[in-house]
């Protein structure tokens, strides 16, 4: 015979067991719904580094249009030293190795003021901006006095070939192209943030 105190036990221990079962699937549900939300974040995180390709082919575009004159007047973006506070809109010479300015770092960069807009929706919710740096310590013309920047060199010309020991009509001539840097940010949904840095000459 089942005494009445034993039968409150018995509810008391079911309300136990049912508060444990309860808080069990309430940690269950959090983890499942943190899981879902970290890999939706590395989703669109993915996603901005692959929309970055249109803000460095943007770069890319804009810097194969451009005459070697024709880039000391360009627009916010470009950049003809290596340090990101001298822009095109200032006139005077500056090197940066002596002028104080910061070396560039896309994290504390102004990129709302001095990148150029690539697009401020691709269709997926990401604004792409890019900036161009030419990859030379001082502004100005490649033979200046205390110059130095990283160049692609190519040679045309030479020999006439390997039994003679002549020289063609055709002049030997070399041809200096400095190198650029393309910097591209993605800002996109959930506050993602990419960034990708391309080099070209």
């Amino acid at each position: 015979m089942v005494k009445p105190y034993q039968r409150g036990v018995a509810l008391i221990i079911a309300l136990i067991m049912l508060t444990a079962m309860m808080m069990s699937g309430i940690a269950l549900f959090r983890k499942i719904g943190a899981g879902a939300m970290i890999a939706g974040n590395l989703t669109f995180t993915s996603a901005a580094i692959s929309a970055a390709e249109l803000g460095s082919e943007s770069g890319r575009t804009w810097l194969t249009s451009q005459t070697a004159s024709g880039l000391y007047g360009a627009a916010a973006g470009y950049f003809p030293a290596t340090c990101y506070s001298v822009n095109t809109h200032i006139t005077t010479d500056v090197n940066c190795n002596n002028s104080g300015a910061p070396v560039f770092d896309p994290v504390s960069f102004d990129w709302a003021t001095f990148s150029t807009l690539s697009t401020a929706d691709d269709g997926a919710g990401n604004e792409i901006r890019y900036v161009i740096h030419r990859l030379c310590r001082m502004t100005g013309e490649l033979d200046k006095i205390g110059q130095e920047c990283i160049l692609s060199q190519s040679a045309t010309g030479g020999s006439g070939g390997k039994s003679n020991v002549t020289y063609n009509t055709q002049s030997i001539s070399s041809t200096m192209k400095p190198y650029y840097r393309i910097t591209t940010r993605v800002r996109g949904p959930r506050n993602s943030l990419a960034y990708t840095q391309v080099t070209m000459f």
